[in-house]
């Protein structure tokens, strides 16, 4: 594959997304990061309902008329300490929890085509932030590199993400699990069977119809979070999103009911057999003393390995429950690129930052000298 082979086309409509969908899928399927938040349907479903006072930026890179790379961004006001800043962020945040980009074999021809329409289109953009990357993905790296030598600066950001691979059976992964633990899951199941019959419903596919996803709603106008799906535009989202997902199984809903009355869901989603559990609640008018948490994550995992999932990716959040499971991490990265020219933005981003945290740590001592 030769350079000049390769064109950059910047799709900014809705129209022209949406006729990505057959080769979006197909790049998707060989690409070096795999999930479900950068398939097509998840994305395009977000932008049909979150579009407002963003522009839609894919970067997409075609030899001859095959899609061989995509960088799925959009355009914002970012405003921050007072100021406004043009922010490109990855297409689908916040609510996405996995970003990257779209590249046929991770060919360097590709990346090159793909950074340097960025690099050329600068003077449009302050700052670029790439949320929810792994720092090993070589597409980063390869963009890091080329922008520090045009004099971009970066500021990051580490978290984790807990995962817990399937490769062993039920049993053996239950019988690695510390006694205390399997003592609450127990105590649990005991518990809520004592209040009567107790049951799992797994929906995917077309079967994630709107009144299963009614149910979740229901279910967490009593959760920890509340007002989770309450707004229009979210409920529109998953409308939308759970009818385009429904031929490819991509959205997936757990359901615990005791004697048919449902009162805790897990919501996630399937890509090549690996759930990425993103949301959970359960009703906590329940008996507090059931742990119906522990419960449905419970059955929920052993339901895993009925519908052969080789893994379960928590996503973002350092909640204990994650670490119950004698989970696995990967780190991933916010990483912000700013130019060297634009003083206020390296202010804010990176030297304000460094201050306040330089600040926080004196606090203590001096508030102990006052003393």
């Amino acid at each position: 594959m030769k350079k000049e082979n390769i064109h950059i086309r910047h799709i900014s409509t809705t129209e022209e997304f949406e006729n990505l969908e057959n080769p979006w899928s197909e790049l998707l399927a060989e690409n070096h990061t795999q999930s479900a938040f950068l398939s097509w349907e998840w994305l395009f479903s977000w932008w049909q309902v979150y579009d407002q006072e963003k522009e839609l930026w894919l970067i997409s890179a075609w030899q001859n008329e095959e899609l061989v790379g995509i960088i799925p961004l959009m355009l914002q006001d970012e405003k921050t300490n007072g100021l406004n800043f043009r922010t490109l962020l990855p297409l689908g945040s916040p609510q996405c929890d996995v970003s990257g980009f779209l590249v046929k074999n991770m060919r360097e021809e590709i990346l090159f085509a793909l950074s340097k329409y960025l690099l050329e289109q600068r003077k449009l953009w302050d700052t670029l932030a790439l949320n929810h990357f792994a720092p090993n993905d070589p597409a980063l790296a390869y963009i890091k590199t080329l922008f520090q030598k045009e004099g971009f600066k970066t500021r990051e950001k580490i978290s984790e993400h807990y995962y817990l691979e399937l490769n062993e059976n039920w049993e053996e992964l239950l019988a690695n699990l510390s006694r205390k633990f399997r003592k609450n899951l127990r105590r649990a199941a005991r518990l809520a069977e004592g209040t009567g019959k107790v049951s799992l419903s797994h929906y995917s596919g077309d079967e994630v119809t709107w009144q299963i996803f009614q149910k979740i709603v229901d279910i967490n106008q009593h959760a920890r979070f509340p007002l989770i799906y309450q707004s229009p535009e979210e409920q529109s989202f998953h409308k939308e999103l759970s009818e385009r997902a429904s031929k490819k199984d991509l959205v997936s809903v757990f359901l615990l009911s005791i004697d048919n009355i449902p009162l805790a869901y897990e919501y996630g989603f399937t890509y090549k057999n690996r759930y990425e559990a993103w949301r959970a609640g359960y009703d906590m008018r329940f008996d507090p003393t059931i742990s119906i948490g522990k419960l449905l994550s419970k059955m929920m995992t052993e339901k895993a390995f009925a519908l052969n999932y080789t893994e379960i990716d928590f996503l973002r959040g350092d909640e204990a429950y994650k670490t119950d499971w004698n989970t696995q991490t990967r780190m991933y990265t916010k990483t912000r690129f700013i130019k060297k020219s634009n003083f206020l933005a390296r202010w804010v981003f990176i030297w304000f930052p460094k201050i306040r945290k330089s600040l926080k740590s004196l606090l203590p001592k001096n508030l102990i000298e006052r003393r």
